[in-house]
């Protein structure tokens, strides 16, 4: 893994099908050994929300607002809880399951990759470190989460500033595949996020006032605003930095392009979005 070559893949901004069926294509390539391992940003148009892919969909979200607020939803490859990507830089690092130094072990592969994204931060001159939570309830907001939003709380090795969780990610062990996605929130629109879930008045504004806690953006935590391709060159870098790597881009093939489109199909489709 130290020293090896990685693809680097920058995608404009796609819908949420696409960008979802994209990395998972790429996570079968690199599990068969076709592509390199494979770190990629994209972007999202429109803004959507992705569910974990064992969350209850029907149950947390409000779809009447989701149709009112023209966000559309997606279900993902990886669980955990539901994120609005918006003004955003997502990345994803794709990484076949036998590569050497990888953590067969969950929660320490996702330490290990997840400090390519703690570099990242620091080159943009934030202070992001490892969250681990410390106390039983810390550890029982885990096991039995406040809301359906990912921003809430801060798991095993998540990246925050001052306490307050700057970065999303979640991974999946897929055919072979190590795929760890995640959200690097620019700025963060909480009015619009949890009018999309489904909440009694007081309880959302008591969820909201939670989240303003937990959470925070880059822009907020730099007192500026930051570019997309500001943020994607110092995770770039950050990822050198933390594997010693060298990049070199990845094209799809005609072959890999209609693959995509297949997944596309998935992705799009009621019976995998709304399926719980």
């Amino acid at each position: 893994m130290i020293g090896t070559t990685w693809h680097l893949l920058h995608t404009a901004p796609l819908s949420p099908a696409k960008n979802m069926a994209i990395d998972e294509a790429i996570a079968g390539w690199v599990a068969r050994g076709d592509v390199k391992p494979t770190l990629r940003f994209y972007a999202w148009a429109p803004h959507a929300i992705s569910v974990g892919r064992f969350q209850r969909a029907t149950r947390d979200l409000d779809r009447d607002a989701l149709a009112l607020n023209g966000i559309p939803v997606v279900r993902r490859l990886t669980g955990g809880r539901a994120v609005l990507h918006a003004d955003e830089l997502t990345y994803s690092v794709i990484l076949p399951e036998t590569m050497p130094s990888l953590p067969t072990n969950v929660i320490e592969s996702y330490r290990l990759l997840t400090e390519g994204v703690r570099r990242g931060y620091h080159a943009l001159g934030v202070p992001a470190e490892f969250s681990v939570p410390l106390t039983e309830a810390d550890r029982e907001a885990l096991r039995k989460p406040k809301s359906a939003v990912c921003f809430d709380a801060a798991s095993y090795y998540e990246l925050a500033v001052d306490g307050k969780k700057i970065a999303g990610s979640a991974q999946v062990r897929h055919q072979g595949a190590v795929l760890q996605h995640g959200s690097i929130p620019l700025s963060i629109d909480d009015d619009v996020l949890f009018d999309c879930f489904n909440l009694e008045a007081d309880a959302k504004a008591e969820a909201k006032a939670r989240f303003g806690d937990k959470a925070v953006s880059l822009n907020e935590t730099l007192g500026r605003p930051v570019a997309f391709d500001e943020v994607a060159a110092a995770f770039t870098d950050g990822f050198r930095d933390a594997f010693d790597l060298t990049f070199e881009p990845l094209t799809f093939t005609e072959a890999q392009q209609q693959e995509i489109q297949e997944l596309v199909a998935k992705y799009e489709s009621d019976e995998w979005v709304w399926k719980r």
